[in-house]
């Protein structure tokens, strides 16, 4: 009883927030995973906008610079942007995110190009993403672009700066949902504390946010392993981001479609 109770009110608090991510209730989030020695540089939210998602390579037109072919879609976002140390061969990168993209559930690979075949990266960084960290050769960079099996497109982007860091920038656009859609603000893994606290950092009115944490039993009960995901996201927020920000502990009690060791973030307003 307390089970149905649990789920009927997180959906019930999701479907009355601001729709922002929406995540297909049959389906388990998905994430890209984090190559071993990426340090997150920014990880930013948008909410409620259009976004371009590219299916060819980048070309020259009229006075700026555009994908030859794009689909727009509506909804909201978070880009991501990881450094690389430049020891690391980039080779190893590349296979890394390119099994981590096939991996995803029920993926559809829409577009992916290598090296000069995207076109320029200059363009690509300046023009297309809006970040100048990306700029690098035209001959090391990659771009992959695909629909997971909830509908999300994935558009993951990596070149070498000419430092010798390798940069990855990971776009995950949610199209708005449906309303037999489970709506997410945002959701990480339980346990990704610099991308959690960036995404906070960068939000608006934290006294609207709430934050679901889902977790599963080890050698302790559910309960006390989410207790203690709270407590350690609590511990990196300042004074003033724990005084406006609620979090609740869903355990293994949840609906199952939110998955296990996560925080799901829901605007309560």
């Amino acid at each position: 009883m307390f089970r149905n109770f649990v789920t009927a009110f997180t959906a019930a608090c999701c479907l009355s927030s601001t729709v922002v991510f929406a995540a297909e209730s049959s389906n388990p989030p998905q994430e890209i995973p984090l190559y071993r020695s990426a340090q997150i540089v920014k990880s930013t939210p948008v909410e409620n906008a259009s976004f371009e998602i590219p299916l060819a390579k980048i070309y020259r037109s009229g006075r700026g610079w555009e994908p030859e072919k794009v689909t727009v879609v509506e909804g909201s976002s978070v880009q991501t942007l990881y450094k690389i140390g430049r020891n690391v061969p980039m080779e190893s990168v590349e296979s890394f995110y390119d099994q981590a993209i096939r991996n995803l559930d029920g993926v559809e690979l829409l577009f992916e190009c290598h090296s000069r075949s995207c076109g320029s990266s200059n363009a690509w960084a300046n023009n297309f993403f809006n970040d100048y960290l990306l700029y690098g050769a035209d001959s090391s960079q990659t771009l992959w672009v695909a629909k997971d099996a909830q509908q999300h497109y994935w558009v993951v982007y990596l070149n070498r700066r000419g430092a010798g860091d390798v940069m990855v920038r990971i776009d995950e656009v949610i199209p708005k949902g449906s309303d037999q859609n489970i709506a997410i603000l945002a959701q990480f893994n339980a346990s990704d504390i610099p991308r959690i606290r960036r995404f906070l950092s960068e939000s608006n009115d934290l006294t609207t946010i709430i934050g679901f944490v889902t977790s599963q039993a080890d050698h302790r009960s559910a309960v006390n392993v989410g207790d203690q995901y709270i407590s350690d996201i609590q511990f990196g927020l300042s004074p003033e981001e724990n005084q406006d920000i609620r979090f609740i502990n869903l355990a293994n009690m949840g609906d199952p479609a939110l998955g296990a060791d996560r925080v799901i973030f829901i605007r309560n307003q």
